[in-house]
């Protein structure tokens, strides 16, 4: 187990795709708290664990080095027009748009504004990149998960919920194909 502070404001739990748990915690969170989160949530991250490994790509399957940077490429002409339009639509403002090559997240925004997406979006469909970047452009109103945030999102994207489900179903195989 691996765990990693920061200045957030509560703790996550992530099982990598080689079966390693990364507990993220905030700083000042004391160790033998941490560890019960942990102990609560075991059944979970021991079922999530049999099923990272079971699914493990082929190694046919994972991107080389030339296809990520052709991703990236093509995030980086597809995914900022686009969040230039829906930023215009939902009354916001955003910083810098970085494309990343990530094996967790699709996105992010930072307390400034800047917006991060993976590059593993371009295998993904449309609306699918399209429903991350709605997301993410909804924490330029609400920095968290609140329900208010999710109205944001419902009221950009009715059917946000078709997409997020997609993500659910196939993100997971797909973030795999980062790891090597």
């Amino acid at each position: 187990m691996e765990i990693v502070r920061s200045g957030r404001k509560t703790l996550g739990i992530q099982v990598r795709a080689d079966g390693t748990v990364v507990v993220r915690a905030p700083l000042r969170m004391p160790e033998a708290e941490i560890l019960q989160a942990v102990e609560r949530h075991r059944a979970w991250i021991e079922k999530t664990a049999a099923s990272v490994k079971s699914a493990a790509p082929e190694p046919a399957d994972r991107l080389t080095e030339a296809e990520i940077h052709a991703l990236a490429d093509r995030a980086m002409a597809v995914l900022p027009p686009l969040a230039r339009a829906w930023a215009q639509k939902l009354g916001v403002r955003f910083g810098r748009i970085t494309i990343r090559n990530q094996r967790s997240k699709w996105g992010s925004c930072s307390a400034q504004g800047n917006l991060n997406f993976n590059c593993l979006l371009m295998l993904c469909p449309e609306a699918v990149a399209e429903y991350v970047v709605v997301h993410e452009l909804c924490h330029r109103k609400h920095m968290n998960h609140s329900p208010a945030f999710w109205a944001e999102v419902e009221k950009a994207l009715p059917d946000y919920r078709t997409q997020e489900a997609w993500l659910k179903a196939h993100g997971t195989q797909i973030l795999r194909r980062m790891t090597g």
